[in-house]
């Protein structure tokens, strides 16, 4: 019966979804890693995270504007989208140029990856508003696509050039989202009016202002191992996240996907805990698969696949192990805040991650004393406070919430 109860659950199915996506991710990277250089893949894992970068700030909240506002997918909201993603795309720009002190041409690759992803993932939430989950999530994974195909060109060419690949994925980034909004301008227009200016700013903006942080501590190792490190040590982490640490990565994602919306839609206090007993045992059985799984064929992967190419022993791998569970702890505990909390509730788990990404800056600068290993540990101390944090404010915000509902019985 337990096990019947946890096969319907909309984390497993979400998580089934998300690891198409997450598996063409790990194998266009393992690939990757295979064809190039140490220093070569690290200068692509970096452009990757700079990119990531761009997908968080890019749609400066427009993607949470056009689910709850179901705007007309038209010339305001396309300029809209498009000024936010460039604007956004020449900051990450001048960051690789400035700070990193990328080539310029790698320079110039970045703007169109950032504004396609960006522009993408607009698109997406229009699908996701006309609950059109297919088509939203075929085109938010599009990426982990593209990047594979890519992989595998490079793999059958030979080719191992940074500028080879990055040219191929600035313009297969570019040609999905636009492939996405013509076919949303001709599907999901119906009965649709055009944004508002007032609304995608302002709410845009508080809308951006909710787990950016998050966002920025989730790429932070790919940030910061560059300067604390060097390219090559980034290029051995990127390969190691990709293989130990996509599962985890995965089943946090579809937490997020699936756990707010159900507990949003709850009635009580009894039905949203046993959507939370529901779902973190669905998280924990998929979590000690991958982990078990993880520990027996990642060695296997490194050692035969990339032929001791990186040097990624059962230590680094555990540390990963250790860090992704503490990743969907704060998935689980971020998620029913957001969902169950109020306006100041989400305030302050935002608050709570930028001072746990300050937490992890100082821990990665000592950690990196012991290598790759004490960054991935000092990066998990942050993990591990912002869901220890979290998991009080979602105590909190359940409580309050129905306390809340069934005092106003007409309260939603």
């Amino acid at each position: 019966m337990l096990i019947a109860r946890l096969l319907k659950s909309d984390s497993l199915r979400s998580a089934i979804g998300f690891a198409a996506g997450g598996a063409g991710f790990a194998a266009g990277n393992i690939l990757l890693a295979k064809v190039m250089s140490p220093e070569s893949f690290g200068v692509v894992a970096l452009v990757l995270a700079l990119n990531q970068f761009g997908v968080t700030f890019g749609p400066f909240g427009l993607e949470i504007v056009a689910n709850r506002h179901r705007p007309r997918v038209g010339r305001r909201l396309g300029s809209l989208a498009l000024a936010f993603a460039t604007a956004t795309g020449a900051v990450a720009a001048a960051i690789a140029f400035l700070y990193y002190g990328l080539s310029a041409g790698i320079v110039v690759l970045l703007l169109p990856m950032v504004m396609g992803s960006a522009t993408g993932r607009v698109c997406s939430a229009l699908f996701q508003g006309e609950h059109r989950f297919k088509p939203a999530m075929i085109l938010s994974q599009a990426p982990n696509y593209v990047l594979l195909f890519i992989a595998l060109l490079a793999l059958g060419l030979s080719l191992n050039s940074e500028a080879f690949v990055l040219i191929l994925m600035a313009s297969g980034y570019v040609i999905t989202s636009a492939l996405g909004w013509i076919v949303a301008h001709r599907t999901v227009n119906n009965g649709r009016q055009e944004i508002e200016f007032d609304v995608a700013l302002r709410e845009g903006a508080a809308a951006l202002g909710i787990g950016v942080g998050v966002e920025i501590l989730s790429q932070f190792e790919r940030l910061a191992i560059p300067k604390v490190g060097s390219v090559e040590m980034l290029g051995t982490y990127a390969v190691l996240a990709a293989v130990a640490g996509s599962p985890f990565r995965m089943i946090r994602i579809a937490t997020s996907f699936s756990l707010v919306p159900r507990l949003r839609a709850a009635a009580s206090a009894a039905e949203a805990r046993g959507v939370i007993v529901r779902e973190s045992l669905t998280a924990l059985l998929m979590a000690a698969a991958s982990s078990v799984i993880i520990v027996l064929a990642a060695p296997l992967v490194f050692n035969t696949l990339l032929k001791g190419k990186y040097e990624i022993g059962l230590g680094l791998i555990g540390a990963t192990i250790v860090v992704g569970l503490a990743k969907i702890w704060e998935s689980f505990s971020t998620a029913i805040t957001v969902s169950c909390g109020s306006p100041r509730s989400m305030a302050t788990i935002s608050v709570l991650a930028w001072i746990c990404l300050a937490i992890a800056a100082g821990a990665m600068v000592i950690g990196a004393r012991y290598g790759l290993l004490g960054i991935l540990y000092g990066v998990g101390s942050a993990w591990a406070l912002l869901a220890a944090g979290g998991s009080y404010l979602a105590v909190v915000s359940l409580r309050a919430r129905f306390a809340n509902l069934n005092s106003d019985p007409h309260q939603t």
